[in-house]
């Protein structure tokens, strides 16, 4: 069987890439199509992985793994670090099941750009998928900016803010912290 190795880096498809639901400067790769690339390139079955569990903090949800990734075959040998915060055992949504899917497909993810995988989403050339790049919002005033961090603004003034306004990355993060 002949393997393709430069079909690892070939565009996923568009619905794999998606906005960070709380980071929207960034985008987010869904570890499915990941995964789908590896059966594609290297054939179901023909590649491994192997969690380990660094750390669980029970109080605040974090999970952190360790997952060894392997092609035997092609003699491919990767270990990445994944981490979920699933919050915590106080939330009521906490499952710690999640949060360690979640950390070892954070590190599944980060051993396919290793290996190539959406490498054009890490270099940027993706960008035309993020909504800044096509987008005819205004942009927030430093006026509007200062308003929304008064004590004047709701929570609904800000997340209609995200929604109807282009921003800097710096009033983003700080309406982010804010919210």
């Amino acid at each position: 069987m002949s393997i393709d190795l430069t079909k690892l880096s070939e565009p996923l498809d568009e619905k794999a890439i998606t906005q960070h639901p709380t980071k929207t400067y960034l985008s987010s790769i869904k570890a499915i199509y990941v995964t789908e690339r590896f059966n594609d390139v290297f054939g179901i079955g023909k590649w491994t992985q192997k969690v380990q569990t660094e750390h669980v903090n029970h109080e605040t949800g974090m999970v952190v793994v360790k997952v060894t990734f392997e092609v035997p075959e092609l003699n491919i040998y990767y270990e990445s670090f994944g981490g979920n915060d699933n919050g915590g055992s106080n939330n009521k949504n906490f499952d710690l099941g999640d949060a360690y899917k979640g950390a070892t497909t954070d590190a599944l993810t980060k051993i396919g750009s290793y290996l190539g995988v959406a490498i054009d989403v890490f270099k940027g050339l993706n960008d035309n998928k993020k909504p800044s790049q096509n987008d005819n919002r205004p942009w927030l005033t430093e006026d509007g900016f200062k308003w929304l961090m008064s004590l004047d603004a709701t929570k609904e003034d800000i997340k209609k803010a995200f929604s109807t306004r282009r921003m800097k990355k710096d009033y983003r993060t700080q309406l982010e912290a804010k919210l």
